[in-house]
């Protein structure tokens, strides 16, 4: 199977990269999920699995603009009109199962969050509903054990293991062709040594 990462340069995208072999489509080659959104998706038609793993920051921002979920649409539209199987994995955030207020500024990360993770269940919808061939999955992560995760103040010692997730994205593709994960969830405990 053939992957497509956005965002794969770092953390998680690369980590994803590593154990698929796969293509990574980033700021860093090139590609950004705001201002590339029809090449992208144009792009995600030589792939059976479709990561989308980017995020774009806080809708607050000038260079933001709920990029993650409208990248969502564009691929899941086309893919869709094209009849095209395969899987679309969108990488949410555990920050959007808790609404809290606005401020400081970065908690609307959550919005943005909040609303890829209804649009993916949308998709799964379709799935179930026979209104689309290819399957979504929404996974929905705590804190990750990366680099990035590692170098923060607030860093306790644990996060999740990247390897947890690429073994979930393996079992989860090699599922019966009828069989669709919503959504997995996954929390770490922050203390546990």
């Amino acid at each position: 199977m053939k992957y497509m990462v956005t965002g794969g340069n770092r953390g998680l995208g690369l980590e994803i990269c590593k154990h698929f072999a796969s293509d990574s489509y980033s700021r860093a080659n090139g590609y950004d999920i705001t201002k590339d959104c029809e090449k992208l998706a144009q792009a995600s038609l030589d792939y059976d699995v479709f990561v989308n793993n980017a995020f774009d920051g806080p809708f607050q921002e000038s260079w933001a603009d709920f990029g993650q979920v409208k990248l969502l649409f564009t691929v899941a539209d086309l893919w869709k009109k094209k009849s095209k199987k395969g899987y679309i994995f969108n990488i949410g955030s555990s920050g959007s199962e808790a609404i809290v207020a606005p401020d400081p500024s970065w908690e609307t990360y959550r919005v943005s969050k909040s609303a890829l993770k209804h649009h993916s269940r949308q998709w799964t919808q379709a799935f179930k509903q026979n209104q689309a061939p290819f399957k979504t999955t929404l996974i929905t992560l705590d804190r990750l054990d990366t680099e990035l995760s590692r170098s923060r103040a607030t860093w306790t010692g644990n996060g999740i293991q990247l390897s947890d997730v690429t073994n979930f994205m393996s079992y989860a593709v090699n599922t019966h062709p009828n069989t669709c994960i919503e959504e997995i969830v996954a929390y770490c405990n922050l203390d546990h040594e």
